[in-house]
């Protein structure tokens, strides 16, 4: 006779609750920041997922790449609609063109930060 129970969840092959996968939350919504360059959609999955480990992660060096990442979504979000409603003047485009580039910048540097295990100096910070 087949068992027929389902998988506990100790057979998974991680769990984002576990303490060990919080580094890899982080290098995801970076990954997930990367992709929405191209399309804004894995932006918007992104920033659930750091609001989401918001709370696993407080009091680590984990808590500023947080702040970080939930900060560049919010402010790049906010420069694009500035330069959508800026489209129809034709600036909004050089805004748009800005806020993909800073947007660039953001990740590279919060990236290579994590990556180094370090926390980010300045999370709200502009820079």
């Amino acid at each position: 006779m087949p068992d027929t129970t389902p998988t506990s969840r100790r057979n998974l092959p991680f769990r984002l609750s576990v303490p060990e996968n919080d580094k890899l939350a982080m290098h995801v919504v970076y990954v997930l920041y990367a992709a929405s360059v191209v399309t804004a959609l894995p932006g918007m999955l992104g920033v659930i997922l750091a609001y989401l480990k918001r709370g696993e992660v407080a009091g680590s060096y984990l808590e500023s790449h947080v702040t970080w990442q939930v900060r560049t979504f919010w402010t790049w979000l906010l420069m694009w609609a500035i330069g959508v409603v800026l489209a129809f003047v034709l600036i909004g485009w050089l805004v748009i063109g800005a806020a993909q580039l800073w947007l660039i910048y953001r990740i590279i540097k919060g990236w290579l930060v994590l990556i180094d295990e370090r926390p980010i100096d300045r999370p709200e910070a502009f820079f």
